[in-house]
């Protein structure tokens, strides 16, 4: 999806990020396997693990944030249906988003075990498998809605904010 507001381009390159995380997520997690647990010294699942954690934590809840100070305008321009599951979708995928980010900051401090993988292989798919849904509900219509109902104004100052954040 193409976003003529700034504040639509910045949602939509956030929506790119995220992708490529989950892809690299999802990946690991059929590499892996479910018999044994990988080994967290690797380089490759050591960055996928530290590049995952602030995007599951601190990214995402700044990027939900301000998809829904949008929420609002959105519905009261006529789509409150889209504004409410969106916002469902938040309210279900943030605790599970925050769980995989401590998981992940556990994995790099102690590794995976017989316990901690079969955790972190359920949640890392329940929310690969949700966010990339949601994101594609996102790029279908939110971004259109928020290109729609921002002025140039609000716009600028969505888009000075989310920079300087």
């Amino acid at each position: 999806m193409h976003a003529d507001s700034r504040t639509g381009q910045l949602l939509h390159e956030d929506h790119h990020r995220a992708i490529d995380l989950l892809n690299a997520l999802d990946r690991f997690l059929v590499l892996t396997g479910e018999d044994r647990p990988p080994a967290c010294d690797e380089p490759d699942a050591r960055k996928l693990l530290a590049d995952l954690s602030p995007e599951l934590g601190r990214e995402l809840e700044r990027h939900f944030a301000l998809e829904e100070a949008l929420f609002p305008r959105i519905a009261a321009a006529g789509a409150y249906e889209l504004t409410a599951d969106l916002d469902a979708d938040h309210q279900t995928l943030l605790p599970l988003a925050r769980r995989l980010a401590r998981l992940c900051d556990l994995a790099l401090r102690e590794g995976f075990d017989e316990e901690t993988w079969p955790v972190f292989r359920y949640f890392g798919r329940e929310l690969v498998d949700g966010l990339v849904l949601h994101i594609q509900k996102e790029e279908g219509s939110l971004l259109a809605a928020v290109d729609e109902v921002l002025t140039p104004e609000q716009d600028a100052q969505l888009a000075d904010a989310q920079a300087s954040a």
